[in-house]
């Protein structure tokens, strides 16, 4: 049988993108908020041209899988996502730039296995963190848009049809959307099918629902989470990556030194160093002098 690759879903480049989840901060407090999220996931990849292949809003964090020409683009829309739902959140409960203390990991994929992982991961990030027991009782990812009859009558109509007082009521944006492809559904939600392609994870599970849910079903969260987060892609020596994450903690921490960082402010960096740079945490562990059972901890979060 032909073995799909990357370049058979999409002529460009994959990025899994997450913000760091803030400690005891929820961000999206209830239904309203995590709607007001969706809509922004959705414009915000509209107007920075990228395409949504998957995605989960968790209370205080988001992943993505995102298909588009490189990680400044992917950057690109996941910044304007946290910059208009920082104005949401400053509105609606005072929290003034609550998101700028988040840092944005944006991942490469590079294998179609490392996709399908992906995905799983990202569809069952609530079932990981036990909020529910499968997939689909998760009502913020994108799990609905795959595998379902297109032909089915839809309640929607274009948002670039909304006037301007519809437009602040249900999208809480002055974004002109006069060229917008997307939809609204009645709820005031953009519709899924809109902006989800679910064209290229229906291909990568070579168009069987089936297949796609019993990989989603016998994934072994703790290790699909361990492939995602603490193999390397590329072995890189500890002189090498010590000098990249000495040259980042540099520019980070005003021109510190790694040696001069505290355990907190170590940790603060972890997954922006591991993601940007696919090491592995035994050799942060060497390197950062932080035990591996913390680090896999927070890259976990």
């Amino acid at each position: 049988m032909y073995e799909i690759n990357l370049k058979d879903l999409y002529d460009g480049n994959f990025y899994h993108v997450c913000t760091d989840g803030l400690e005891q901060v929820t961000l999206l407090k209830d239904d309203e908020d995590f709607k007001v999220a969706w809509n922004y996931l959705a414009l915000s990849a509209w107007r920075t041209g990228v395409m949504v292949v998957a995605f989960i809003l968790m209370s205080n964090h988001v992943h993505e899988l995102i298909a588009c020409r490189s990680a400044s683009q992917a950057d690109k829309a996941i910044k304007m996502f946290k910059k208009m739902l920082s104005l949401y959140i400053k509105k609606r409960y005072g929290k003034s730039k609550i998101l700028h203390r988040t840092e944005d990991c944006i991942s490469l994929i590079d294998s179609i296995q490392y996709l399908k992982n992906c995905i799983a991961y990202i569809l069952r990030n609530a079932v990981c963190a036990k909020i529910c027991a499968k997939p689909e009782q998760y009502r913020w990812s994108s799990y609905a848009g795959y595998f379902k009859d297109k032909s089915a009558i839809k309640c929607s109509r274009p948002v670039s049809q909304l006037n301007y007082t519809e437009k602040r009521r249900l999208l809480k944006t002055d974004m002109d959307l006069h060229d917008c492809p997307l939809e609204i559904d009645e709820d005031g939600m953009i519709v899924i099918d809109s902006f989800i392609r679910s064209d290229i994870v229906e291909k990568a599970y070579r168009r069987s629902g089936k297949s796609f849910l019993y990989f989603l079903g016998s994934c072994n969260d703790a290790k699909m989470e361990y492939e995602l987060t603490c193999q390397p892609l590329m072995h890189i020596s500890d002189q090498e990556m010590y000098q990249t994450i000495s040259r980042y903690v540099a520019n980070r921490f005003h021109g510190k030194e790694l040696s001069e960082l505290t355990s907190a402010e170590k940790c603060s960096i972890l997954k922006s160093v591991f993601f940007s740079n696919r090491t592995s945490i035994p050799q942060l562990s060497r390197i950062m002098g932080l035990k591996r059972t913390l680090i896999h901890q927070i890259l976990s979060t």
